[in-house]
């Protein structure tokens, strides 16, 4: 835990290192840090090679915006402060750049039509679309002015409604229309006109109620009002921007040129000079407390980290103490319960040294806690006879086991998991003596077998008695010395019938023979005989027909016992399903074997199970059966017969139509 805290402590630190150089970065250069590393290397040869093939850059600005770009009628030639801009521009960036004029409408419109490479506006999202942005070149405050003794507009939201002049294609229109839209209030009528000039004529006039411009270039054309006309006016600020390079989307070489060269100018502090020469020292293009601001925003995110980490780290500590307090208590309740379970549990390393165990273990070894751990399993006895030395190398890989082992007329079951532990490999064991639970088993699956014998011999009686009967009217023939044809035909019957009376004592005895775990070579064919000769009475008395159908080798490995278990159940349960009235009843058996598998599907068209009972058929003593006609074991021995033998068991039903039940048991 110290080590992590550490390292959070270390990533916070980094964390506010990078935001501290990131926030001089933009102090500085008016950009963040990812941007300026990314255009502080030289020009690449790929971007000179763009260069010889587009020189010169043709750069367009608005014709109307003193002093940052207008025409000198004195020199006859372009001026303001971008052209002194473009000038170094050209010098950093080693290739010739040509300017041309326009009014801002139309500058923006060459721009489109490639009339030009760049000019430079006021970055928008709906701009963006169309243009992609430089570096920040300078910062420009765009106002609102308004008569005093007229509108008198103090604020943004009471533009709403008014009539206001406004260069031809201005961000503000954008920017004033988004806000009051926003704001649910009336949009403003604007009055689009060429330039700035213009704008001020009309605000002058009384045509409009207030007008909109930049501040540097709405106070040169102040220059020729006198004082006394100028306060007349109220200024407000509208927004305070910076302005940018823009270029048509897809010239990315001639961006990475413009941004190396713009930044680089920073860096040789050109900016400040061109500023200082035509709006003098006292005017910050900039912005006047851009740096404080910074400095400020520094501190409050120092300060919001710090206070930041020192909550994280009391919470952190109420945490961990929580924790520690849980993770014992919890250590508490699972030593209880393990120690408290009637399994013997083991933990052993690669090495097979018990590393940990529980009481129950203790008590199987005879043993106590420090005779036990930190030994080797094999230096006892019990546990070397039960898991054989022998064959450990079989049981040494990474996969589960589970096996049975008798000892001394006691039956163990052994399981064997995998355990991977922070430092190493390590193996949970299990033994649990499940000798009683064999015998229960056992008496439980012979009671079953006893009750439905008691249910078989009811039917039996009845057909035993036909055969006797022929016997004793065979008897009765010979007593009467009736001819030697007759008695010879008396004789052969009284013969068939005994040998019926033996095979159903035979198939009676067979069923009835204690169960067995072992897996011997039957034929599956006369298996389903013997059963489906048991039950014959059973099925004429509900008039049930029924076909079998047998797929792949008759003689199969399996376990008799558990065969019988599963059939004949399933067989009854079918056979209650039917109603007496009844007319077409139908049981269908389809047995399909392999080398060691076998695939049971028994179907009927009975009553079907609702779909309430359908979770409960495989529970322990649940039966639908009325009182005296169910125990309610015969599905929970048939589900436990099935699992024994890691097969599966699925049922199908539907009230009013049939039940289907499938199997599948790998012997």
């Amino acid at each position: 835990m110290k080590n992590i805290q550490k390292h959070f402590i270390l990533v916070i630190m980094v964390v506010v290192c990078i935001i501290l150089w990131n926030q001089i970065v933009v102090m500085k250069y008016g950009t963040t840090l990812p941007t300026y590393l990314k255009y502080s290397s030289p020009i690449t040869e790929r971007e000179k090679d763009y260069l010889k093939v587009h020189s010169p850059i043709r750069l367009g600005s608005d014709i109307t915006a003193p002093p940052i770009s207008y025409y000198d009628k004195a020199t006859g030639e372009y001026a303001g402060l971008i052209v002194d801009y473009v000038n170094f521009l050209s010098i950093e960036t080693a290739t010739p750049i040509t300017i041309n004029m326009y009014t801002f409408y139309n500058l923006v419109e060459a721009l489109r039509e490639q009339k030009i490479d760049v000019c430079d506006m006021f970055p928008s999202e709906s701009r963006a679309k169309e243009f992609d942005f430089s570096i920040p070149i300078y910062r420009l405050k765009t106002v609102v002015i308004s008569p005093k003794d007229g509108s008198n507009i103090l604020d943004i939201m009471e533009l709403s409604g008014k009539k206001i002049a406004i260069p031809k294609g201005d961000l503000a229109a954008e920017y004033i229309n988004n806000f009051l839209k926003e704001e649910r209030k009336p949009m403003v009528q604007f009055v689009p006109v060429n330039d700035t000039k213009t704008v001020l004529e009309l605000l002058q006039q009384g045509v409009v109620d207030a007008a909109i411009g930049d501040e540097v270039v709405i106070s040169t054309y102040w220059k020729e009002y006198n004082v006394y006309e100028t306060q007349k006016y109220n200024v407000i600020l509208l927004y305070e921007k910076d302005v940018v390079l823009a270029v048509n989307k897809d010239s990315d070489l001639l961006l990475a040129v413009l941004n190396k060269g713009i930044l680089q100018m920073k860096k040789n502090q050109i900016v400040p000079k061109v500023q200082q020469k035509w709006f003098g020292i006292s005017e910050s293009i900039r912005g006047e407390k851009r740096e404080l601001e910074s400095f400020i925003n520094i501190a409050i995110i120092l300060l919001i980290c710090l206070i930041g980490l020192y909550i994280w780290n009391y919470f952190l500590k109420r945490r961990v103490l929580e924790k520690t307090k849980e993770i014992e208590e919890n250590k508490k309740n699972i030593s209880m319960i393990l120690n408290n379970l009637d399994i013997a549990l083991f933990i052993i390393n690669e090495a097979c040294v018990v590393i940990e165990c529980n009481q129950a273990f203790l008590t199987l070894l005879s043993q106590s806690r420090k005779d036990v751990v930190e030994k080797s399993l094999f230096e006892f006895s019990f546990l070397s006879e039960l898991l054989e030395v022998s064959k450990y190398s079989q049981w040494k890989e990474d996969i589960s086991l589970k096996f049975r082992k008798t000892i001394k007329s006691r039956c163990y079951e052994v399981k064997l998991s995998p355990y991977i532990s922070r430092e190493e490999k390590l193996r949970i064991l299990s033994i649990e003596d499940i000798t009683e639970k064999l015998i229960i088993e056992r008496k439980l699956h012979q009671e079953n077998k006893m009750i439905t014998i008691g249910q078989i011999s009811a039917g039996l009686a009845h057909e035993i008695r036909n055969p006797l009967g022929t016997i004793r009217n065979g008897i009765y023939l010979i007593k009467m010395k009736v001819s030697n044809k007759s008695q010879e035909k008396a004789i052969s019957m009284m013969e068939n019938s005994i040998q019926r009376v033996n095979n159903l004592i035979e198939h009676l005895l067979r069923f009835s023979r204690t169960a067995s775990d072992k897996c011997t070579q039957e034929n599956i064919e006369t298996i389903v005989s013997n059963i489906m000769t048991l039950m014959e009475t059973k099925l004429k008395a509900k008039k049930i027909q029924y076909h079998v159908n047998l797929e792949g080798n008759f003689t199969v490995t399996l376990n008799i016992e558990a065969v019988n278990i599963i059939l004949i159940n399933l067989i009854e349960n079918a056979i209650d399903a039917f109603l007496a009235d009844k007319e077409d009843n139908l049981i269908q058996i389809s047995i399909s074997t392999t080398e060691d598998s076998l695939r049971f599907l028994i179907e009927d068209n009975g009553v079907g199970i609702s779909e309430e009972a359908l979770p409960y058929i495989f529970d322990p003593f649940y039966t639908t059966k009325g009182e005296g006609h169910g125990t309610g074991l015969g599905l929970y021995l048939v589900y436990n017969e099935v699992k024994k033998y890691n097969g599966d068991i699925s049922v199908e039903s539907q009230y009013g139509i049939g039940t289907k039940f499938f199997i599948s048991i790998h012997f």
